[in-house]
């Protein structure tokens, strides 16, 4: 499936965010980061460090697959799961690691969390958050 970003999901994930990686062997590396931005509707680029990729850098080679949530929502509101294949891009004093997204998950606790959201087509996606909530993060 493709995952289209609303302008909430945007907001939000600007705010900063934990991306997971797995190894082959199914062994987690979480690492936060916090230079986070769309480049497109389905893409995002996470600007790491060298210290914030060196957290997941052995398992993102045996493994493309990532996931990343909201680091930053200043409570329990609207969580999401993103999921797709990294792509690195090394620069001089950072990695560049550009996700496209393929799969949306809701980690809102309750009777929706882990429901699948890339199933819904996009207008459907804008008006099940609708129904939920009203703020758009600056």
């Amino acid at each position: 499936m493709n995952v289209k970003l609303t302008e909430r999901m945007k907001g939000w994930i600007k705010l900063g965010c934990h991306l997971n990686v797995a190894s082959k062997d199914g062994v987690p590396n979480v690492t936060v980061a916090r230079d986070v931005k769309e480049v497109k509707d389905d893409e995002v680029i996470f600007a790491l460090t060298k210290p914030e990729y060196s957290v997941i850098e052995s398992a993102l080679k045996e493994n493309p697959w990532v996931s990343f949530g909201v680091s930053k929502q200043g409570g329990i509101r609207a969580c999401y799961q993103f999921k797709g294949k990294g792509k690195v891009m090394p620069e001089e004093d950072n990695v560049l690691l550009s996700v496209k997204l393929e799969e949306l998950y809701c980690t809102k606790p309750g009777y929706e969390a882990g429901l699948r959201l890339d199933v819904k087509d996009f207008d459907e996606l804008q008006e099940w958050e609708k129904e939920r909530w009203k703020d758009i993060p600056k």
